[in-house]
């Protein structure tokens, strides 16, 4: 049984693990596999436990890079918690900077901690906030700011206290923005004169190319999930057509739908901004809605339990998961010779060859890119077109007779 971590509250959580159990030590081929984070979290007077799970490392290709952040996200885990983190609830229960003053003299690690409890933005984003800072924090003794006040804070001293944190470029970049709202928060409070991040600059980060469907597997996999998995079929053609992340869809209620007008209403949580926006239903998809909706009571969640309508949300994590099972695992798709296919590419790949045999204006329309550039980055397979025309070119019978 894994080992007791007391909580305040009340309550306590269980020594996180991780999956795949050798991921300190196996080899290249760790990359191919989902890596989790997991332990169980236990609520003040016996209630039930939940089982946590976390999943911010996957992103990362570098293998290096994954084990550095897996270590970080446990270490922040366990300590977030330990400073009042319900993973239930999704909130800090009991914050103890919440009702302190800001002002110029305090310790900064303190201020940052302050700041993070009054900037609006989604729990998830003060989370990860958290995170930041705790990370943050383990290098000041060592770099001799135990002492240092925000006021007397320098550039060169958190430009120190990033690069001693041993961050992968997209995570000092993503750490560098949230420190970015912090010191906008405290100019506000008179805590300093500018936002010394601002002059900090970004790592530059080459993009890979995202892994995605041809359009014959496309088409493969969607006759397959349709013939054997109804539910799942359903919601990825409302996803593809939707505009919306898996985040914003399973949030929706019955009662934000209005079929008459083809229009939903879906909260984008992304960042510090959450807004509520107004979506269209494509005439495409219009009968699975009505599918949906079907029974459904104006309170309900369309996409619950089995990804039909139900009382209670879930985690879009599901998704991840079923693709998982029945997709990547799955020994029964097969192409038109009877070869059977073996998947690699994740959920969001439907979304980029789904986009990519669109015409580009459609594309955008569609997946509600505010520019071209966006919708690029899904529609990688027509660039590979337009490479494969330019091979066929006859250019030099024009200039060499």
């Amino acid at each position: 049984m894994a080992k007791k971590i007391i909580l305040p509250n009340g309550c306590y959580m269980g020594t996180p693990s991780v999956t795949p159990k050798n991921w300190k030590t196996g080899g290249s081929t760790l990359l191919n596999k989902d890596w989790q984070i997991q332990y169980y979290f236990y609520p003040a007077n016996n209630g039930k436990r939940k089982l946590v799970a976390i999943k911010g490392m996957n992103s990362l290709k570098d293998l290096k890079d994954r084990r550095i952040v897996t270590k970080g996200l446990i270490e922040d885990e366990i300590e977030n918690n330990k400073i009042g983190y319900n993973p239930i609830e999704k909130r800090f229960v009991q914050d103890d900077h919440q009702d302190e003053e800001l002002h110029p003299y305090l310790y900064f690690i303190t201020a940052f901690r302050i700041v993070i409890t009054k900037i609006k933005c989604t729990e998830k984003h003060r989370k990860e906030m958290g995170w930041c800072v705790n990370r943050l924090e383990k290098k000041v003794v060592k770099l001799g700011l135990k002492n240092v006040t925000i006021e007397q804070l320098k550039r060169r001293q958190l430009k120190q206290l990033l690069e001693s944190s041993e961050l992968p470029d997209q995570y000092f970049n993503k750490f560098r923005s949230f420190l970015s709202s912090i010191f906008n928060e405290l100019i506000e409070y008179e805590c300093c004169d500018y936002n010394i991040v601002r002059d900090i600059r970004k790592r530059t980060i080459v993009e890979k190319q995202r892994e995605i469907l041809s359009l014959e597997h496309h088409k493969v996999i969607m006759d397959h999930l349709q013939k054997n998995h109804y539910e799942f079929w359903r919601y990825a053609n409302i996803f593809l057509f939707s505009g919306a992340r898996s985040t914003e869809l399973f949030r929706i209620q019955a009662k934000d739908v209005d079929i008459k007008s083809q229009e939903y209403k879906v909260t984008i949580l992304k960042g510090s901004n959450p807004k509520e926006a107004t979506k269209v239903i494509f005439k495409e998809v219009i009968p699975l809605w009505k599918e949906v909706l079907l029974g459904a009571k104006p309170n309900d969640y369309l996409f619950s339990k089995w990804l039909k309508a139900g009382k209670a949300p879930i985690n879009s994590s599901q998704i991840t998961k079923r693709w998982s099972r029945l997709v990547k695992k799955s020994e029964s798709i097969v192409d038109e010779n009877g070869k059977v296919i073996k998947v690699t590419a994740d959920f969001y790949s439907l979304k980029h060859s789904f986009l990519d045999s669109l015409p580009e204006a459609v594309a955008m329309e569609i997946a509600s890119h505010t520019n071209s550039k966006t919708t690029a980055i899904y529609r990688v397979n027509s660039e590979k077109r337009a490479r494969e025309k330019l091979k066929g070119l006859d250019i030099g019978s024009t200039l060499f007779g």
